[in-house]
């Protein structure tokens, strides 16, 4: 049987499946196909076209290509009522083409595994999906930055995983859970593709609790919006505008680490080459006591 090599460091946890019988492999495939079907329903899908079980529902090939469309903007020649296995197979190939083509690596997963509903391969492909197109293509690992800006924003509840640390040691979790999802809902339209049962299960897999908790933060999100807000307060001088291309000459960095009481040498007139300047600030903010996650050219 073909197995599907992860190659990011988060995608592991889709590997290690024992059996359908696992609880937390019953969580990772309810919160993917809520996420799959969040994606047709931001595209104007008709419900009926929704995804109800991940291990049969891709076989056509015909849901595939409406998610991979959803997700890039661009229509696929589908056979919409592919009559034998070879269509099938067809339709399933031009999924799989178009999100190669998009610069997501595939590895040992083919068009058979799809139309035969090989669901831990399935849960690979949705994974990396998730990371290419919720959580955002990035060189630095994912899990690392995610976990970061959770433990800025709320410092207090000393996150260190997207397991356990939601659901232990709080009375009435599932309540709390069921309570904050349902503002998050109503405040910011976050999607309830984990059900809050879920979130309080001690079974909670770390993939599912990353692909809910991104919507918190990926781009045009709340909690970016807000991040972006509070580094705009805090600069005493310019502006910024993103967490991408802002920052990439490292004097952004610099000006805040000034702004925010430190010193950095010969700053505003730096002459140095982007990496210099990023470890100029890096520098300036060891000073303020912030510990870097990025190096200066991983900035860059």
């Amino acid at each position: 049987m073909a197995s599907f090599r992860a190659v990011s460091r988060e995608g592991h946890a889709a590997m290690s499946m024992r059996g359908d019988q696992d609880r937390w492999i019953l969580i990772q495939k309810n919160t993917f196909t809520n996420w799959v079907n969040e994606q047709l329903r931001s595209s104007g899908i008709e419900h009926t076209e929704f995804v109800e079980e991940l291990g049969t529902d891709f076989e056509s090939g015909v849901k595939l290509c409406r998610l991979v469309e959803s997700l890039q903007g661009k229509r696929i020649r589908v056979i919409k009522k592919p009559l034998n296995h070879h269509q099938q197979l067809e339709n399933v190939t031009l999924a799989l083409n178009a999100i190669a083509n998009d610069n997501v690596r595939l590895v040992n997963i083919g068009p058979e595994d799809i139309v035969n509903g090989n669901l831990k391969l399935i849960l690979g492909l949705i994974w990396h999906l998730i990371l290419r197109y919720q959580i955002g293509k990035t060189k630095f690992p994912t899990k690392k930055l995610m976990l970061a800006w959770l433990q800025a924003v709320i410092p207090e509840c000393g996150i260190g995983n997207f397991t356990h640390d939601w659901n232990d040691g709080v009375a009435l979790r599932l309540n709390n859970c069921r309570n904050a999802m349902q503002l998050a809902k109503q405040n910011f339209d976050i999607p309830l593709v984990l059900r809050p049962e879920d979130l309080a299960s001690p079974d909670l897999d770390e993939l599912s609790g990353m692909t809910y908790l991104s919507y918190f933060m990926k781009v045009d999100s709340p909690g970016y919006h807000a991040t972006l807000n509070m580094v705009r307060k805090l600069l005493k001088n310019g502006s910024v505008n993103n967490f991408t291309s802002d920052w990439h000459d490292g004097r952004l960095l610099c000006n805040l680490a000034v702004s925010l009481g430190s010193s950095v040498p010969g700053w505003p007139n730096l002459t140095g080459g982007p990496v210099e300047n990023q470890q100029l600030g890096i520098d300036a903010a060891i000073r303020l006591g912030v510990q870097p996650i990025l190096t200066a050219k991983e900035m860059c």
